[in-house]
């Protein structure tokens, strides 16, 4: 587990270390500095991420972190559970095996639900379809030693989303999410860095049955080199989501808010929208 706190999620979960840059909302990240500030011999990053002369930098290795992978057995309380705040459970190097393990575990403590990002939508797609699936992770249950079982699939307690902090990234992954089996499908429009418009089939409609993004949550970006959000952007995606009737939540502002607006924190004062906390999570949570 990270000591970071992610405001929509009671615990964070992280059995994968190891990740790549992907896309623009790469730049800055987090993860990426945390696991090369930890890649002394011994650190938790070490072998996954290193510190140069231009900064901290992912070395492209990616693997299952032993000792975190069975953590969520331990907790009994039904939790909402952020899986790979610092990596990403689809990434390419991620063997199918390797991701047979991690759903085994959620398969295994079924009274959580797990909240899966990627940028990798095609791989997660891949996957997620595959008919041998199912049975892959029961195997891997059965390696635990557990006598759980696959009861449905798409499992009914793993939530899948995409990051779609522009419009290009939005038309690139939130298509091929709603073609992914998923019993929750989300967009995270998080780090925000320009305005995002989902495009009305992707929203719930009216007598319109069919896949659709059952949660938005959006936010701006952290740290020190955090890229400015607008004011115009959060109010047309939370009024979006208002006209639609999806769920929408509001992280926090990050550390480049506009001017009348709170910086980065997760108190409830720093994380309104015009005054008003915006804190939705879809009907099948």
């Amino acid at each position: 587990m990270t000591d970071h706190r992610v405001a929509w999620a009671d615990v964070i979960w992280d059995p994968v270390r190891g990740c790549s840059r992907k896309s623009a909302a790469c730049v800055n990240c987090y993860a990426e500095t945390e696991t090369a500030r930890n890649s002394q011999a011994g650190g938790w990053g070490e072998g996954f991420a290193r510190v140069t002369p231009d900064g901290m930098k992912w070395t492209g290795k990616v693997g299952i972190y032993e000792d975190r992978l069975k953590m969520p057995l331990g907790v009994e309380k039904p939790s909402r559970i952020f899986v790979n705040s610092i990596a990403d459970v689809f990434h390419e190097e991620m063997t199918g095996p390797m991701v047979d393990r991690v759903f085994a575990v959620m398969a295994s403590a079924p009274q959580h639900a797990y909240v899966i990002l990627t940028k990798r939508q095609k791989k997660m797609q891949t996957y997620m379809a595959d008919p041998a699936a199912p049975g892959r992770v029961a195997a891997a249950i059965a390696a635990f030693g557990r006598e759980g079982k696959i009861e449905s699939w798409p499992p009914r307690n793993v939530w899948l989303g995409v990051t779609a902090e522009n419009q290009k990234e939005a038309e690139r992954r939130v298509p091929t999410l709603l073609e992914t089996p998923a019993a929750v499908r989300f967009v995270a429009a998080e780090p925000l860095l320009a305005a995002v418009e989902l495009k009305p089939e992707w929203l719930p409609r009216p007598g319109v049955s069919g896949p659709t993004i059952d949660w938005v949550m959006a936010g701006g970006e952290s740290g020190p080199s955090a890229r400015p959000i607008q004011l115009d952007w959060v109010r047309a995606l939370r009024d979006q989501c208002a006209r639609t009737g999806t769920p929408f939540y509001w992280n926090d502002w990050g550390a480049a808010a506009p001017d009348g607006q709170a910086g980065a924190a997760l108190e409830t004062a720093h994380r309104r929208i015009d005054g008003a906390l915006h804190e939705g999570f879809p009907a099948r949570a």
